[in-house]
This record gives C-alpha cells, sequence and structure tokens, in this order.
C-alpha cells in the first residue's frame, strides 16, 4: 500500500500527538539540570502545545473530507480504515479540549507531589493517540487497537500514586477491560465470518443482505462488540468497576477518565453503531437504547445516595451515558456529539473544583463544601453554575439545549417508551445535583475554610464557566460541530 499525502493529512492528529508523547518521554529521561518547578513547566507546556497545534489543524480542517488508508473493491467505493470527516473532526475537538483541560489542572503544585510528571503526561498523550483514531476508525482492526491504546495507559495512570488504593482501582479496571476485549473479538470474528469483511462499510451493506439462517449469528456478534464497549464505557450492567476506579484514582486522573477516556468511548460506539453493525432499522438499535434506559436509571438513583463528591460524580457519569446512548440509539450523531461537548465542559470543570477543596479536605464528603458560596463565592458559583448545566437547569441552557435535542432525537424516532423513561430520569438528576447546590448554600456548622485557588485552577475553571456560557447562548455552535 502507497501512503499519500491524503494519508498524512488525516493522521496529523494522531501522528502529532504520538510525537508529543515520544518527546515528553526523551525529555523527562533526559533531564538533568534545573529545578523540578523548571522541568514540570516545560514538560507541561510542551503536552498542552502539542494539543492547541492539534486543535488548531481542527479548526482549519473543520469540513474536509480526507479517507486514508484505503483500497479499491471490485464494487462499490474504496474501503478505508480511516476516515477524516465533519464527525471525525468534531468528536476530535471535544477529545482534544478536555485533554487540554486535564493538562491545565495537572500544572506545578496541581498535580499529586507523587506523580512522576513525564510518565503522566507521557501516558495522557499516548492515550489521547487512542482516542483520535478511534474517532476516525472505520474498520474493527483500527477500532480494536486504538480502543486499547486509550485504555492501556490509563490502567497505568490510576496506579501513579503507588498506594494500595490505586493499585487495587487500576488492577479492577485492567481485568474489566480484559474481559471487554475478549468480548469484543469474539463478536468481531463472528461479524468477518457471516460478511466477509472487517470494514464498516461494507459490514453495513452486507448485513441486511445475509442468509436468513445467519442473520441470528449477526445479531449475536453485533450484541458481542456492543458490549465489549458498553464495559468500556461503563454502562450498565457492566458498570461494577466504575465508582472504585474514581474514588481510587488521582482526582487529574479522575478527571481525564470521566472526560477522555469516556468520550473516546461514545465515540467508537457512536461510529460502530452510525457506520458499521447496526444500521438504521437494526435490532441491534433497540438493545442500545434499553441499555439507554438502564444506564441513566441506575446511574442516577445510585447517584442520590452518594455522600463522597467523587463518587457522585462517578455515578452520575454513568447516567450522563445513558442520555448520551439515547440518540445514539436512534443515529442522531448531531444530538451525541452535541451533548458530549457539554457534558465535556462542564464535567471538567466540576472536577477542577473538586480538585481544589479537595487540597484542603481531603475527606472529599458533600458536607465539606457547605457554606462555599460564602467563604469562596467565586468557586461555589462556578460549582452551582457546572451542576446546573448537568441538571438541565437556567441558567446552564446548554445542558437544557443538549437534552432537549436528545429528546427530539428519541421523539422523532417514535421511541416514546424511551422519552418518558428520560423524563423521570431528568426529574431524579434533579435531585442529585441540587442536593450538592444545596450544601454549597447552606450555613456552615462550623468555622468556614477558604481554599488556595492556583492560577492554573483558576484559568481552567474559569474557560468551563466561559465555554458553558457560550453554549447556553449560542447553542447552535454545539451541533455546528457535527454538519
Amino acid at each position: 500500500m502507497t501512503i499519500t499525502w491524503t494519508d498524512w493529512q488525516a493522521t496529523a492528529v494522531p501522528l502529532l500527538l504520538a510525537l508529543g508523547a515520544i518527546a515528553v518521554l526523551l525529555i523527562d529521561a533526559f533531564w538533568s539540570t534545573g529545578t523540578k518547578q523548571l522541568k514540570h513547566t516545560v514538560i507541561s507546556l510542551i503536552t498542552g502545545g502539542v494539543i492547541l497545534f492539534c486543535l488548531a489543524f481542527v479548526v482549519v480542517q473543520r469540513n474536509g473530507f480526507k479517507p486514508a488508508f484505503c483500497r479499491t473493491v471490485v464494487e462499490g467505493p474504496a474501503e478505508c480504515s480511516l476516515v477524516l470527516e465533519p464527525l471525525t473532526i468534531g468528536l476530535w475537538a471535544v477529545l482534544l479540549v478536555g485533554g487540554l483541560g486535564v493538562v491545565g489542572l495537572s500544572t506545578y503544585r496541581l498535580l499529586s507531589a507523587g506523580i512522576p510528571v513525564g510518565e503522566y503526561h507521557f501516558l495522557l498523550l499516548s492515550a489521547l493517540v487512542g482516542a483520535t483514531v478511534l474517532a476516525g476508525a472505520r474498520d474493527l482492526a483500527t477500532v480494536v487497537i486504538a480502543l486499547e491504546l486509550v485504555s492501556l495507559p490509563t490502567f497505568a495512570m490510576v496506579a501513579l500514586n503507588r498506594d494500595r488504593r490505586g493499585s487495587e482501582a487500576a488492577m479492577k479496571a485492567f481485568l474489566v477491560s480484559v474481559l471487554s476485549t475478549a468480548v469484543m473479538l469474539f463478536g468481531i470474528s463472528y461479524l468477518y465470518g457471516v460478511t466477509g469483511s472487517l470494514y464498516l462499510q461494507t459490514i453495513a451493506t452486507r448485513l441486511p443482505g445475509i442468509d436468513p439462517d445467519l442473520r441470528r449469528v449477526a445479531f449475536g456478534a453485533g450484541l458481542f462488540v456492543i458490549v465489549g464497549f458498553g464495559f468500556k464505557i461503563a454502562a450498565v450492567p457492566f458498570h461494577g468497576w466504575l465508582p472504585d476506579t474514581y474514588a481510587g484514582a488521582p482526582i487529574e486522573v479522575t478527571a481525564f477518565l470521566a472526560v477522555v477516556s469516556k468520550s473516546a468511548g461514545v465515540a467508537g460506539l457512536l461510529v460502530l453503531v452510525t457506520f458499521g453493525v447496526a444500521p438504521s432499522g437494526s435490532e441491534l438499535r433497540l438493545v442500545v437504547a434499553i441499555l439507554a434506559a438502564l444506564t441513566m436509571t441506575v446511574g442516577n438513583i445510585a447517584a442520590l445516595r452518594q455522600q463522597e463528591a467523587v463518587r457522585l460524580l462517578a455515578w452520575s457519569s454513568i447516567g450522563q451515558v445513558g442520555f448520551l446512548l439515547a440518540p445514539l440509539a436512534v443515529g442522531d450523531a448531531q444530538a451525541v456529539v452535541g451533548y458530549l461537548a457539554a457534558y465535556v465542559v462542564v464535567t471538567l470543570g466540576a472536577f477542577g473544583a473538586v480538585a481544589v477543596v479537595q487540597r484542603h479536605r481531603p475527606g472529599g464528603l458533600l458536607s465539606d463544601y457547605r457554606g462555599m458560596i460564602r467563604s469562596e463565592p467565586g468557586l461555589g458559583a462556578a460549582l452551582v453554575f457546572f451542576l446546573v448545566v448537568l441538571a438541565g437547569l437556567p441558567p446552564g441552557l446548554a445542558g437544557l439545549f443538549t437534552k432537549f435535542a436528545a429528546f427530539q432525537a428519541v421523539i422523532d424516532a417514535h421511541m416514546g417508551w424511551l422519552a418518558v423513561v428520560m423524563a423521570v430520569n431528568v426529574m431524579i438528576g434533579l435531585a442529585v445535583y441540587l442536593r450538592w447546590v444545596a450544601e454549597i448554600f447552606r450555613l456552615p456548622a462550623d468555622d468556614p475554610f477558604s481554599v488556595d485557588i492556583e492560577t492554573p485552577a483558576v484559568a481552567v475553571i474559569s474557560a468551563c464557566v466561559g465555554s458553558a456560557v457560550v453554549m447556553s447562548l449560542l447553542p447552535s455552535a454545539l451541533f455546528a460541530l457535527v454538519t
């Protein structure tokens, strides 16, 4: 196969991120002079600069269409392994913004003292490489490789503190990932057997015309692939590993898991459902809809019982995945990417606020936030705003508009039962987030505490607030990510 200029352009973002990861690793290995602060600053600037450059490339190529690593076939269009198109661009923008925000929350004096800086940034960029490849993948082999490239670095990131809690969390995530990959590969092998291809476009074309005796096999194969992704994104009933992993990981890594890793999983599942294993009219879309209903219900109900901020956000993220799966079940890519963009921004901001508070109150209880609106009005107001966006309440109109788009997609597809489940879960979600908001406004039981907020944390939280405000005032910008 001859690699063309178009192939290089289509893979520019993953390649740049990979080169950045290698550069960070080499600098960390051979750095022998200067202070720890200087080393941390240089590595953070390199990581952030690479991601910013990739974002600039994404903006320039926002309307491009560049298929890569294609091969001609006897009949029909060429089969390609990776495609740069508006959907890919929209997903890349979401992933890169999330990665950049995590880098901002990991700058000097914000990253946990025991975490090796070079390893952390190398693993972060490596996971971003896999995430961006996954968003553009158009064959099952590339999907599996990219998904593992996202997963493997995150296990190491969870265990970077090298304590018992982190090691247990990393081991639990690793074992679940191995199981999910095995299930997915089992399904892919059968899909290849009944369709004769690993390319998503070819699979989608051949599935409707296969022998009726093989349709159950194809359904079971596609189900195994979706279940494999269900483990990765912690969809119910494959979610048991997530709360303990979030609680055991360093807070910066937890933010990465919630924002980048989860977005990558949703992006991969969107690509699979939209382009391959579940074409329009497939029974597998009903399976995704059932997963959506179960996930949002269990996630929100469990979040009601949580007393720790990180665990509440963990269960909340499971509930939010349910709302993401709802429009995905009907193939509405615009609603999925718009919802994902709003989720990434406000979740990143919420984890930034939690990271600041937990430096002073390591317990991480919701009661630690009592009276924050009086002692730290800026940080308290920002956290309240993030929570009301997640709840879909004014003035957090970004959350309201994205939920409305998800409802509209489901109703247009004549899935009234799923719309009813979504409406009930919106009410449960209000109770989840407003309980935390009430703590922030409640009079403190003891002397109010003040927090020392570093400039990078202020910048990241302020940027998240500003982005959420823009999304609330200009909701069309959310859905313009995919044309």
